[in-house]
């Protein structure tokens, strides 16, 4: 297993983060990780769009496993990869204080995990705090 979490603080209210995370056709104006991304945000539906692992942009189909409005939204992989590498990715807010507690945990099971890692870890790394980083200042700006 191979796991990655990123928190961020961020000074906007709940309910503004969160309307940024599941705005998925307006990720190509901010989020340098996610370039596309299309689908409905409900539980059981595919995502599918484009993400940038460094130097690579490669395709990606998730399927939503949990959707709660101002608190999280998780996907998993879905397709013939899953067989091989299996990831979840959720992103988790909380209001305290009139701040949101921003958490994104990326975890990856499966035969092929040591070298999704090593191609794509770091790539998957940077980008998950580049866009935990892109929400902060999109939504302190919002505020």
């Amino acid at each position: 297993m191979w796991q990655f979490t990123h928190e961020e603080i961020i000074d906007a209210p709940v309910e503004v983060v969160f309307k940024i995370i599941a705005d998925l056709q307006n990720y190509p104006d901010w989020n340098p990780f996610l370039k596309s991304a299309n689908g409905k945000v409900e539980v059981g539906e595919v995502i599918s769009g484009k993400s940038v692992l460094g130097k690579y942009t490669t395709s990606y189909r998730h399927k939503i496993f949990e959707y709660i409005p101002n608190k999280s939204l998780c996907w998993q992989d879905f397709g013939f990869m899953a067989l091989f590498v299996h990831s979840r990715r959720s992103r988790f807010t909380e209001a305290k204080d009139g701040k949101t507690y921003y958490k994104c945990h990326l975890s990856m099971t499966g035969p092929l995990v040591w070298l999704v890692n090593m191609m794509y870890g770091k790539g998957l790394r940077d980008g998950i705090v580049a866009e935990a980083k892109a929400t902060k200042i999109l939504a302190e700006k919002a505020s």
